[in-house]
């Protein structure tokens, strides 16, 4: 019964509101039928009768004469062909009594309002009653079912999400209906395949992770196994060191990741110039690029301040830099271009380089966590432009991988001035 106590106060709200509105429309015509019965013209047609039963018609016409009638009230005496004889002309009667007068002449007495007097009161039919309160009780069954039984649904199949079958849907049990219940089903449904989606992707992040982390693991007891065998190769102290680096370093990316796809807040944004830290970036990309003999140049014109996540964007811009440094050919140059959009409230910023590019049909995979590409065996984790993605996703940003017009690849980023936090 608890369960179900949205449903009985709907169904007792429809049905005392229909209730009441009948009783309201029948009280009101009884009243209206009623109106102008008084005691004064009950008194009136009761001695009236008496005067025509006892001392015939004369004495009765009368007494219409003298006897003062209520307002807006006709009180008339007729003969039995219908001429009127005393009092005035009642156009609607309401009420109307035949008799014969002490002389045996047959009379009718009428009035314009119903009355009680010279006939026994009529007993009350409840039957109209009864009739609009059932009626009144279907209306409200229907009414509750209609608005209760997708929300049961409803009910039930968060139930189920919550159990984690994330494959229920509730909207196509709700047929052709159209309204706002329809819109609330069409969201839950929609929020339980992306919950499916975050958790099969959690699923595969989380085995990617210790995928990456069995091997630097098991390295390092290959090379704890040999130290205890042969104490005296310092090569091995070397090799553990450096796998315990890179256990950091992935650690390290990890976090980074997670920070980027948290949306908890904003606390910690402030105003960033987004040109003066790609000049960060660049100006120390090029030293790196210069150990390979290559170039990396800024293309940009003034400032473009933007509300934003510091430490994220430098390491979103770092990442596809250094990602760009890393892939260019010897000798090659990358060129790093921004240009506020017409009108200034965008920057979009593009990162050419002149590498071995990436398979068409590859180009938005290389934005998942742990996708290496063809460098399966390189040093990188296959997170720096995952963490690029979440980064300029939380800025309300965009960001696409292309074809470069010179060979590579070519990374833009849209970046709007107003934060999407």
């Amino acid at each position: 019964m608890m369960r179900r106590r949205l449903f009985w106060k709907l169904f007792l709200a429809f049905w005392l509101a229909n209730t009441l509105t009948f009783l309201v429309g029948a009280g009101a015509f009884m009243l209206n039928d009623l109106r102008g019965d008084t005691p004064g013209l009950r008194s009136l047609l009761a001695t009236e009768l008496q005067m025509l039963e006892r001392h015939g018609e004369r004495a009765g016409r009368q007494l219409l004469d003298v006897s003062p009638q209520p307002p807006d009230v006709q009180v008339g005496l007729y003969d039995d062909q219908g001429r009127l004889l005393a009092g005035k002309t009642v156009h609607a009667a309401r009420f109307e009594q035949a008799l014969v007068d002490r002389d045996g002449r047959p009379l009718v007495l009428r009035a314009s309002v119903a009355t009680h007097v010279g006939m026994a009161p009529r007993p009350h039919n409840v039957g109209p009653f009864v009739t609009g309160a059932l009626m009144s009780a279907l209306f409200a069954l229907l009414c509750s079912l209609y608005l209760t039984r997708p929300l049961a649904w409803l009910r039930e199949a968060m139930g189920q999400v919550a159990q984690g079958r994330f494959d229920v849907r509730v909207r196509p049990r709700l047929g052709k209906r159209r309204d706002e219940i329809v819109e609330l089903a069409e969201d839950c449904d929609r929020m339980a395949g992306q919950l499916k989606a975050l958790v099969q992707a959690q699923q595969n992040l989380l085995h990617d992770i210790s995928h990456e982390l069995r091997s630097p693991l098991t390295r390092m007891h290959a090379a704890i196994g040999l130290m205890r065998q042969q104490p005296d190769r310092p090569d091995m102290l070397e090799r553990v060191e450096r796998e315990s680096r890179r256990m950091d370093d992935l650690i390290e990316q990890l976090l980074t990741l997670a920070r980027a796809q948290s949306r908890q807040g904003n606390s910690d944004f402030a105003s960033v110039d987004v040109v003066e830290l790609l000049a960060q970036i660049v100006e120390d990309a090029r030293f790196e690029a210069s150990m390979k003999q290559c170039q990396v140049s800024l293309l940009a014109q003034g400032a473009f301040l933007m509300h934003g996540h510091e430490e994220l964007l430098y390491r979103a811009f770092e990442n596809i830099i250094r990602n760009a440094v890393r892939y260019t050919a010897p000798g090659t140059a990358v060129l790093v271009e921004a240009a506020p959009a017409p009108g200034g409230q965008w920057l979009q910023v593009c990162v050419s380089d002149h590498g071995p590019g990436v398979d068409p049909a590859r180009l938005q995979r290389i934005f998942e966590p742990f996708d290496r590409g063809t460098d399966s065996n390189g040093d990188g984790f296959g997170l720096g432009l995952a963490i690029a993605q979440r980064a300029i996703a939380l800025h309300g940003g965009s960001i696409t991988a292309l074809a470069a017009a010179t060979g590579g690849l070519r990374v833009r980023i849209e970046l709007p001035q107003a934060s999407a936090i």
